[in-house]
């Protein structure tokens, strides 16, 4: 049973590309298989990337990609012509690009980890790929209470309730989708069929204001009624740590984030722009004297905000761990 690791990626994220490469190299394996989905066909810098390692791998089954955006063009079509009751706000989507992630399903590995390429990963995941042996999906993140603060749930509880009962029961299920474990073929070509039908018959409603891959991905999950198993609710494991890079109470130690005492599985650097990260590289690469000293002057000459990426020094040091 083959396992592995799949990012979605293009030149925009081609530093965190290679962070996160590095990270999982020193931290977990060399030769765990990671393989690229293109989130475009802007991925030269990434070809070149993948050349110099050898287990990792572009994905290129053309027809899984299309097959995955047709489906989410579908969705996006039903979502923008229903008659959504959301007052003044505008309906929301994001590219279907940013849904590329859900090819893995259709993937080579039997069991995998979807990362998101903004991430860091501090210790190996082996245990991750063993929960799959009986749960059908796996997640490390505290998704639930922040779809609890923005009402998420209490718009997919009007689909969702003959099969979870309540709220707070259905919380327990909701999950991010930049760190998340499954099997090959746990959504099928019938499953998207049914989903297709069953949102037209007007379940689309539940999306509201916006219709995200996050969103989508739950929904896929729950309709699936999937076992799930979410790491954060043990809290005695040495694996229930924070994750977020708004999290400001980790320790560093020799490029390990610590929670409390635990080593991190991953640090999600969410809300940090391709466009902060490429500043930050760049200044890296700079060769100014007296970095480190300058740079809260010149983020304020040059109306930048390096200075205040959270744990920038530990990006730094995976992005550039094998450039002298």
């Amino acid at each position: 049973m083959q396992q592995g690791i799949y990012v979605v990626a293009n030149n925009n994220v081609y530093d965190q590309l290679v962070a996160l490469l590095n990270s999982i190299e020193a931290n977990y394996s060399r030769d765990i298989p990671i393989c690229v989905i293109p989130y475009n066909n802007d991925i030269d810098l990434i070809k070149k990337e993948i050349v110099k390692r050898k287990n990792v791998s572009l994905f290129e089954n053309q027809a899984i990609i299309e097959k995955w955006e047709r489906f989410v063009n579908k969705v996006q079509t039903l979502y923008y012509d229903y008659p959504h009751k959301i007052g003044n706000k505008q309906k929301k989507a994001q590219k279907v690009q940013h849904s590329r992630k859900y090819c893995a399903f259709d993937g080579e590995f039997d069991k995998f980890i979807f990362i998101d390429c903004d991430t860091l990963v501090f210790r190996p995941l082996n245990h991750i790929f063993q929960k799959l042996d009986d749960y059908d999906f796996i997640v490390h993140d505290f998704q639930r209470k922040t779809s609890s603060n923005k009402n998420t749930i209490d718009s997919f509880i009007e689909v969702f309730q003959d099969s979870y009962g309540s709220t707070d029961v259905l919380s327990r299920y909701f999950h991010c989708s930049g760190f998340w474990g499954a099997k090959r073929g746990a959504i099928t070509e019938l499953d998207l069929e049914v989903f297709l039908q069953d949102l037209a018959s007007g379940e689309i409603r539940i999306f509201g204001d916006k219709l995200s891959e996050q969103r989508l991905l739950n929904y896929m999950t729950l309709k699936k009624l999937f076992k799930p198993y979410n790491l954060t609710f043990d809290g005695d494991s040495e694996y229930c740590t924070g994750v977020c890079v708004t999290s400001k109470h980790f320790e560093e130690k020799q490029n390990i984030l610590y929670d409390k005492g635990k080593r991190l599985t991953y640090l999600h650097y969410m809300g940090v722009s391709n466009e902060l990260f490429g500043q930050l590289c760049e200044w890296q690469k700079s060769k100014i004297p007296f970095k480190n000293a300058l740079l809260p002057i010149t983020d304020k000459l040059f109306d930048r905000k390096i200075s205040s990426i959270p744990y920038k020094d530990v990006f730094v040091h995976y992005r550039f761990l094998h450039e002298a």
